[in-house]
């Protein structure tokens, strides 16, 4: 193949594969069994004459013994008998053999076999999934069943049962990732100088990976690691950039399922893929995903990674513009933690072509970071609440009366109302959020400041209570404005059934249930924002408002008893109360949030900030990504506290508030650290804060 300019990178396929050194295997794997003997050969079948047999030519791992026998669908045991004649090409071949002609590619191959056709194989299920990884099965099982037959009569059959994992080299398995990678390369050479159409290298890519070790039936017996193996490396960049920016269209789906399916077998194969990874084993491909950059990981790019971001946002923003919401988010990609490669993921609202040219040109700027492009962007995460938010669900019925479930949650006792329920201002029709949690000033003995010594204030963020029209706004828990558009639903269903009708009077006697709380706590006040801001203050987004709590109302810093069907079961009795704040955030660390509108969600803290444009100006963040499920943030989560299980007492520590999310795939959580606002708050009050009551004396 001919390349422009003359640059062909493709290399000798006759030559030696450069061998690792012995000293760099061991540090670069960890050998799952014994080591194998230092005279010991990879497993390629072999024919009489010592030469390596031909992988391609199927006729040559379809071989039979003397009796001709082979598996068979058509008969109740499964045997049938070759009748010569069932492939003319592998018959014409056979005789050519049989008639001395041994020059040719398949003769040499066909050493030493009868003339015979090619048998018929017997599937014992179909698999949609582990349908192609059959065909590498069956490939190492004609062949190991061929040389078995031979060894029948030795009595040597078991200790060719486990031949193939004694004779599979640590040596052979870095000789075939790098001719793997070597053609995956040469491949996307072809792709980026237009010399091959996309569905052409796609078709490639699969052959290559079908061929990497054809007589291994299941997994390797050793533990190659992605940090230290550059290779490995190399082949995931080149397989996510297929799948995450050439194979995005509808068009490609069928190829983009072909290829992931490939790359999961050769994953699988190299022990980076577990059974204990994937909780489902029937049959669904698995997917791409995003997971965190934890504190074990020792990417070799990490570091200029950090650097790179760093410098970023310390640019004059005067200097940039891109669209509102448009970010960068450091993470990892892949199927699996462990099987995963540093990834750099653009978010834009208005996805264009330009983008995706941009990624091609950003392509060999890192020979291991993968970067791609996607719709996606940062927003608050305050509510702009619709019907959506709104709707009820109906309880077990019983023969008097309907069990509503509000959209929000409705506290025990109203004048003790625990954290993370719905807020919004008192004339708010649109906004609403989430009461991160309570704070207490600690004035100690000062006299100045003695009229805050037994004030409660409460905390959420400012874009959710602050507003042009009122500087020192009401704030009602409940949401008012959830309550509002609740019980205009519920009056729109109660017009569908007849005056009279059982289902009209409940849905009616909700709509008084809910205008009488409303009157209460208008009469009742919960509270008024003394301060708030949103601001970038010292290159770090302050987005917080402080509410004066009415000296009514009890105040706790408690997830209270009121949550449902929450997945985790260890949230009871002391693990509901917040009883300390995390200062040192490690990243991977497993948190959760409660929030208004998505209630409980977890997720784990990235390692790097994540750089976003919004407000007009370049801004940073600290994030989480949403573990296990993809689900992190939504509308309505805005104050809601992240939170984390103390390790050495029951409890639960603070670890920041949550403030903004990715609007499109909602698997990213922005929040501020708890040790940002209190050290805000302190400048600006002169004061010290803390989650705890100021002790007397």
């Amino acid at each position: 193949m001919v390349r422009f300019f003359g640059l062909n990178k493709k290399k000798d396929k006759e030559k030696d594969n450069n061998d690792l050194p012995a000293d760099n295997e061991q540090s670069t794997t960890e050998s799952l069994s014994d080591k194998a003997p230092e005279n010991e050969e990879p497993l390629v079948p072999k024919s009489d004459d010592g030469t390596l047999s031909n992988a391609d030519n199927d006729d040559a791992f379809t071989t039979l013994n003397s009796s001709i026998q082979s598996s068979s669908i058509f008969s109740r045991g499964r045997i049938t008998y070759g009748t010569g004649a069932s492939s003319s090409m592998a018959t014409s071949d056979m005789r050519s053999h049989s008639s001395g002609n041994s020059g040719s590619r398949n003769t040499k191959n066909l050493q030493g076999f009868v003339d015979v056709g090619k048998p018929l194989r017997a599937v014992s299920f179909l698999n949609p999934v582990k349908e192609e990884e059959s065909q590498d099965e069956q490939k190492a099982s004609d062949v190991s069943s061929s040389a078995s037959s031979g060894l029948a009569a030795s009595g040597s059959v078991r200790e060719n049962t486990f031949s193939s994992r004694r004779t599979i080299t640590l040596e052979y398995v870095h000789r075939s990732l790098s001719e793997l990678g070597d053609n995956l390369v040469d491949i996307m050479d072809d792709i980026h100088q237009d010399v091959i159409s996309i569905s052409r290298a796609v078709i490639e890519a699969v052959e290559y990976f079908k061929e990497f070790l054809p007589t291994v039936r299941d997994r390797i017996p050793y533990r190659i690691s992605v940090e230290k193996s550059p290779v490995l490396r190399k082949i995931n960049k080149i397989v996510l950039h297929f799948l995450d920016n050439l194979l995005v269209s509808d068009a490609f789906s069928n190829s983009r399922s072909i290829l992931l399916r490939r790359f999961y077998f050769f994953l699988k194969k190299l022990n980076l893929i577990t059974d204990d990874d994937l909780t489902s084993e029937s049959g669904v491909l698995p997917c791409l995903s995003v997971f965190c950059i934890d504190g074990h990981c020792n990417l070799p790019s990490m570091d200029k990674l950090d650097m790179i971001l760093n410098e970023l946002t310390r640019m004059d923003s005067s200097m940039i513009s891109d669209q509102e919401g448009a970010f960068i988010a450091p993470i990892l990609r892949g199927i699996t933690p462990k099987s995963s490669i540093l990834a750099i993921m653009f978010g834009l609202p208005n996805l264009e072509h330009e983008h995706y040219e941009m990624i091609k040109v950003l392509y060999s700027l890192f020979p291991d970071v993968h970067m791609y492009c996607v719709k996606n962007y940062i927003k608050k995460a305050a509510s702009a609440v619709g019907i959506s938010h709104t709707e009820p669900t109906i309880g077990p019925v019983s023969p008097t009366k309907f069990q509503f479930s509000p959209p929000f949650t409705v506290p025990e006792n109203l004048l003790e109302l625990p954290i993370s329920m719905s807020l919004s201002t008192e004339t708010s029709t649109k906004i609403t959020g989430t009461l991160g949690g309570y704070l207490f000033a600690q004035t100690g003995n000062d006299s100045k400041f003695s009229q805050f010594a037994s004030c409660s204030f409460a905390i959420t963020c400012a874009h959710v209570v602050l507003s042009e029209k009122q500087d020192y706004p009401n704030v009602m828990v409940p949401s008012n404005v959830l309550q509002t558009s609740y019980k205009k639903v519920l009056t729109k269903e109660s017009d569908r059934y007849p005056d009279g009708s059982m289902e009209k009077t409940a849905f009616l006697e909700e709509v008084q249930r809910i205008d009488q709380n409303l009157k209460w706590q208008k009469s009742k006040k919960f509270g008024q924002v003394v301060w708030g801001e949103r601001a970038i203050v010292d290159r770090r987004l302050s987005d917080f408002a402080i509410i004066k709590v009415n000296s009514s109302f009890k105040c706790q810093n408690t997830l209270g008893n009121e949550l449902k069907s929450l997945p985790d079961p260890t949230l009871r009795f002391q693990n509901l109360h917040v009883k300390r704040k995390i200062f040192k955030m490690k990243p991977g660390m497993k948190v959760f949030k409660i929030g208004a509108s998505t209630g409980y969600t977890s997720g784990q803290l990235n390692s790097t900030k994540l750089v976003y444009w919004a407000d007009g100006k370049l801004q940073s963040s600290e994030f989480i990504v949403a573990s296990p499920n993809p689900l992190f943030a939504s509308a309505g989560d805005s104050g809601a506290w992240i939170l984390t299980k103390l390790e050495d007492r029951p409890g639960l520590g603070l670890v920041g508030m949550l403030h903004s999310y990715d609007g499109e795939q909602r698997q990213f959580g922005l929040f501020t650290p708890i040790g940002d606002i209190l050290e805000r708050l302190h400048a600006v009050t002169k004061i010290q804060w803390d989650i705890d009551p100021q002790v007397d004396g």
